[in-house]
């Protein structure tokens, strides 16, 4: 009982009246009649009812009707009541449906004399506004229902798209807070929306948690495979480890560098674990790189100090050779060149972006004095000496035979014949002065 909800009380016949309008009074009057035995009937529309029974004999009909034309004037004040009341900006439809009885008690066959049939009308209208006064709430109700279904339809499917999600592309963490409120924002919803209909709100809490128990398999599963992936991704990264730690003491540097970017390579393409466990691992393996590269740069330096010593030394020693002048002394210059090479293979390596232009300025060198050996060979070649003296033999002969040709021409006068005559001579000529000069080279 203590549950329950106090009904409205039906609103009085009229409010309290001091005074009564005596011209009222009397209009009502005549609405109404007292029989001889004190019987009390009112005129309502077609039909005479009566409302009451006076107990004092011969008594006055006037008297008799006042308390009933009072109380008709009681309802016309309960009906201006009633019309304020519809007047007012809001009402709940319980208080419309409390109106709408009163209307009904009140205006059912009332005990009263006067004009009930316009009360009748007008209580008639006062319920029509009432009603539509309802109508109109219930519109709003069931408009604000039909919102209220979507909104809680949107939520359940909003839930039921996130556990439509494939596993791997969920963010868990945001979607288990996501579920841990989800019956808490149910709650809310109930409590501070509208309330649906029983059917549609079970089939809604049904699919949530429907929906929730999907979640919850999906999730304990996922995280079941990621630590059997994390375990996996362990034991490839601690073999990559073991093969990083054996190899941080070697000196054999070439090699070596090459086995590391491998090994960066392969924890490049090892699946992700647990990222605790990742960070650690990753720092064991990096501690290992770190003391072989440590150890290989500080060779480095070392080695480039080294190299720059030598590079001095090749400097020096190609400013040395490149003074040689084979064309004043070819065995001088041999000679010295051999020296210059032995102390150049003495001197080591030198830093690599130097390499390229002191060798080539040496070959520069070793070129010059190569191509004076190889002049001074054919200068003092027999075969050479021969072979340019048998020319010289052969063009002296050629041009004797030319000069006489020409003689011959010009004694005939053939234009043609003595200029074919004086080319062939030239051309013999002019071979016969390089033949010339090549044995003068010869010496």
């Amino acid at each position: 009982m203590a549950a329950k909800k106090p009904r409205a009380t039906l609103l009085p016949v009229a409010p309290p009246v001091t005074e009564y309008d005596p011209a009222a009074i009397a209009e009502a009057k005549t609405h109404g009649a007292v029989a001889e035995d004190g019987t009390v009937t009112v005129q309502d529309g077609t039909q005479v009812r009566v409302i009451g029974q006076s107990t004092e004999a011969n008594a006055d009909h006037d008297a008799v009707l006042e308390p009933y034309a009072r109380g008709y004037l009681d309802l016309v004040a309960f009906l201006d009541l009633t019309e304020t009341t519809l007047n007012a900006p809001e009402h709940t439809q319980n208080e419309l449906n409390r109106l709408l009885e009163n209307l009904r008690k009140n205006m059912k066959e009332p005990a009263v004399v006067g004009d009930i049939p316009a009360l009748r009308v007008r209580a008639n209208e006062l319920r029509e506004r009432a009603k539509e006064k309802i109508h109109a709430l219930e519109a709003e109700r069931a408009a604000a229902r039909a919102e209220a279904t979507r909104a809680r339809t949107e939520f359940v499917e909003s839930i039921e798209q996130l556990v439509a999600t494939d596993p791997q592309q969920i963010s868990w963490k945001k979607a288990g807070e996501t579920m841990r409120q989800m019956v808490p924002t149910w709650k809310q919803m109930q409590s501070e929306g509208v309330s649906l209909d029983r059917p549609t709100e079970e089939a809604l809490w049904k699919r949530l948690s429907a929906a929730r128990s999907t979640f919850d398999r999906m999730r304990k599963q996922f995280f079941s495979q990621l630590d059997e992936r994390h375990a996996e991704a362990a034991q490839i990264k601690e073999r990559l480890i073991a093969q990083a730690e054996s190899m941080q003491d070697s000196t054999d540097w070439g090699p070596t560098v090459r086995a590391y970017k491998d090994l960066m390579s392969r924890w490049r393409e090892a699946p992700r674990g647990n990222r605790r466990k990742d960070d650690a691992q990753w720092k064991r393996f990096k501690a290992a790189q770190d003391t072989f590269f440590a150890a290989r740069n500080a060779d480095l330096h070392e080695t480039e100090a080294e190299q720059k010593q030598n590079l001095a030394v090749k400097e020096e020693l190609l400013t040395e050779a490149e003074a040689i002048d084979p064309s004043a002394d070819l065995e001088a210059a041999k000679k010295a060149l051999r020296s210059v090479q032995d102390r150049w293979e003495d001197a080591g390596k030198v830093p690599r972006a130097d390499m390229r232009r002191i060798d080539a300025r040496l070959r520069a060198v070793e070129r010059a004095v190569k191509d004076a050996e190889q002049a001074e060979w054919r200068r003092t070649d027999p075969r050479t000496r021969a072979r340019v003296e048998g020319a010289s033999s052969q063009l002296h002969s050629a041009i004797a035979s030319y000069e006489e040709a020409l003689e011959k021409a010009q004694a005939g006068g053939d234009p043609k014949k003595i200029q074919e005559a004086q080319a062939a001579l030239d051309a013999r000529r002019e071979w016969l002065a390089v033949i010339e000069r090549s044995a003068r080279d010869l010496g």
